[in-house]
């Protein structure tokens, strides 16, 4: 039996078990190659490319036991005795952070077959941007996505409005959140089953540098709202792929010094811890999401219910 770190960045690490036997030669195989990508991430020395190509299929086997590991509890998650339903998950972010093409790869990653699903309309074409509230299921987990909270009117107080009525469920799905402006929120009650139990706010990893302080201070009202109705919230980055990490790397993306920068400056001027922050990417070629990829996304995923299944239980 071999327990394997997957990512770990200092302070945080997921730890699962690949519940495979194996040989003397492999481990020290493994310790070989382990040695060799520590010193070409932390020093000069540069590993001749088929030693990482190497490396590389043979990381593919563990991160596949790991990668079946992660969506096995996802799909197979049940709630807590005395509850019902599903995990609601709420995108909410900037309009183009990628709220939607990330509801498209979570559904890619669950994919019991590994295809890329596009079940959400994604783009920056002006008829293709997310206008109304939508919710996507699969098992036990109910995504939901929204407009941007830039792109609303009276961009100021609305978004703050809207985001605590979806966290409270009341607002009905279809709603055209762009017109939707309710003067009395507490006229419209509280639909069964639609409140939220957890928060991603999206960031594009790559614009980021150009968020003013104003939308960060819009920000951190956004996230209080959500901590004072005892919601869970995360940050997820898109698009980090830019940032120039190669994607044989990414299964230590955690451990990416620009990335580590990126969060830092986030936390500072949001308040959010950096454990509660996160990448997953929404980007991809082809008909099949990458392995890797699945993982990123997964664990991000795995992170935030098992954090939603603990409150419930204390909850209940």
């Amino acid at each position: 039996m071999l327990g394997y770190t997957l990512f770990q960045d200092g302070k945080r690490s997921v730890h699962v078990s690949t519940e495979i036997s194996l040989s003397r030669l492999k481990i020290y195989t493994l310790i070989i190659f382990t040695l060799f990508q520590i010193i070409q991430r932390t020093t000069a020395f540069t590993i001749h490319q088929w030693t990482s190509d190497i490396w590389w299929a043979l990381t593919s086997l563990f991160f596949g036991r790991n990668l079946k590991v992660l969506k096995d509890y996802l799909i197979n998650y049940k709630l807590p005795d005395g509850h019902e339903g599903y995990i609601n998950i709420l995108l909410y972010g900037l309009m183009g952070a990628g709220k939607s093409s990330i509801i498209n790869t979570f559904l890619s990653a669950l994919d019991p077959h590994g295809r890329t699903m596009t079940c959400v309309m994604t783009g920056m074409n002006p008829e293709l941007v997310t206008s109304e509230l939508r919710s996507y299921k699969v098992a036990k987990l109910k995504f939901w996505d929204t407009a941007g909270w830039n792109a609303m009117t009276k961009p100021y107080e609305k978004p703050k409005k809207l985001l605590d009525m979806i966290l409270e469920g009341r607002i009905p799905t279809g709603t055209n959140l762009r017109n939707f402006n309710p003067i009395f929120p507490e006229e419209y009650p509280v639909i069964p089953g639609n409140a939220i139990h957890g928060v991603a706010f999206i960031f594009d990893m790559t614009t980021l540098d150009n968020i003013n302080a104003d939308k960060m201070e819009q920000f951190r009202e956004l996230q209080t709202i959500a901590a004072q109705k005892y919601v869970h919230s995360v940050v997820i980055g898109t698009k980090f792929e830019k940032l120039g990490i190669k994607e044989k790397n990414h299964a230590w993306i955690y451990e990416y010094k620009p990335l580590q920068q990126k969060f830092k400056q986030l936390s500072a001027s949001t308040g959010m811890d950096q454990q509660c922050m996160f990448v997953v990417s929404n980007e991809w070629n082809g008909d099949e999401i990458t392995m890797i990829k699945c993982i990123l996304a997964l664990y991000a995923l795995e992170n935030m219910i098992r954090i939603i299944d603990r409150c419930l239980k204390i909850a209940a």
